[in-house]
């Protein structure tokens, strides 16, 4: 019962993906790669520089003898200019980032390069409230390969998938490319002197490219997401975190919230202080995840495991995958003075 459990969750993964229907890539850390969720995020933070990566193992009880059968791993960087050239409160960004997923027995793969750029306007000269704009292009490059998928006709009873058999399936190429547009507005406000929120919308896929293995016509829906952020100063050694989002495109839906806490250990004699980071997301109807991390100056490593809760726990007995991240944001030149442009709270 199981094995044929396992088989048709397979056969259904495959269809998702094959006909685009499900949502894009996503990670249950969806704030350490802010310039994926929303363009106008891209260069908006104190410093000069940030380099981040994502890795996320998915499903690994799905496929026998292989623990990398679902893995998404993403890297960017973004970087400010025009620093105080325009004022002393507007800045620009730009960054890049780069993402590459496997996926399931025919390998599907995605590889994407994503270039944004941003402009942020300050709104008041004590750098509390923000309005960004921001705009993203990428290249996306599917690819998959036949030979290794089952479908329907392949069944034989008391047998399972039989790969030999007759696919009957009209599939036309094993790759295809497209470019892809999008673009977002943020706005970011600091209310009293301990808390921040920072809100946005993103639109991707505005210009609907093809995309589909088939001879047919298969258009990217367009994908919307609101996301929320607060940041809460708690005392001298608490922050608080909460961060949500809410995304739809066709007939697919995700909801993803939660919270982290900021624990700050201790200072060295440089001032830089050991953080450390517990926290705790919900992905609606599917998966519970708990989070670790510590955080070292400016540098930031956080991991998760997503439990699985839906109806595929059936199958993955709360395996769900685990996550990792790490953020670093920098100084061109450290004997400047910081590069503070928003408000920030003293920790």
């Amino acid at each position: 019962m199981f094995k044929f459990l396992r088989y048709k969750l397979l056969f259904l993964f495959t269809l998702l993906f094959l006909f685009t229907k499900a949502q894009d890539i996503h990670f249950s850390q969806f704030f350490a790669n802010p310039i994926s969720y929303n363009p106008a995020n891209t260069g908006f933070f104190n410093g000069n520089y940030r380099l981040g990566a994502n890795h996320k193992e998915q499903y690994p009880w799905a496929k026998k003898g292989s623990y990398t059968n679902y893995n998404t791993s993403s890297a960017y960087a973004d970087f400010t200019f025009l620093d105080k050239k325009i004022n002393k409160i507007d800045w620009a960004g730009m960054g890049v980032s780069f993402v590459n997923d496997q996926s399931g027995d025919g390998n599907l793969s995605v590889n994407k390069v994503n270039l944004a750029i941003a402009y942020h306007k300050g709104l008041d000269r004590y750098h509390k409230h923000f309005i960004s704009l921001g705009f993203t292009a990428a290249y996306v490059h599917r690819a998959i390969n036949f030979k290794e998928l089952y479908f329907n006709n392949q069944w034989q009873d008391r047998v399972g998938f039989v790969k030999e058999l007759p696919n009957f399936e009209n599939l036309a190429t094993e790759t295809y490319s497209y470019f892809d547009l999008g673009a977002g507005i943020q706005a970011r406000n600091t209310i009293g002197k301990d808390l921040k929120l920072t809100y946005g919308l993103t639109i991707l896929h505005f210009n609907r490219p093809k995309e589909t293995f088939y001879e047919q016509s298969n258009n990217i829906g367009l994908r919307y997401l609101v996301h929320l952020v607060s940041e809460t100063r708690l005392s001298d050694r608490l922050d608080l975190m909460t961060s949500a989002y809410f995304t739809f495109q066709k007939q697919a839906y995700e909801t993803l919230f939660g919270a982290n806490l900021g624990i700050q250990l201790q200072k060295n004699k440089q001032l830089k202080s050991t953080k450390l980071i517990t926290g705790l997301f919900y992905r609606w109807n599917d998966a519970l995840s708990p989070m670790l991390g510590v955080e070292y100056h400016k540098t930031r490593l956080l991991m998760n495991f997503d439990v699985n809760l839906s109806q595929l726990s059936q199958a993955s007995k709360g395996n769900g995958g685990f996550e990792v991240s790490i953020v670093h944001t920098g100084l061109w030149n450290n004997k400047l003075p910081s590069q503070r442009k928003t408000n920030c709270f003293n920790f």
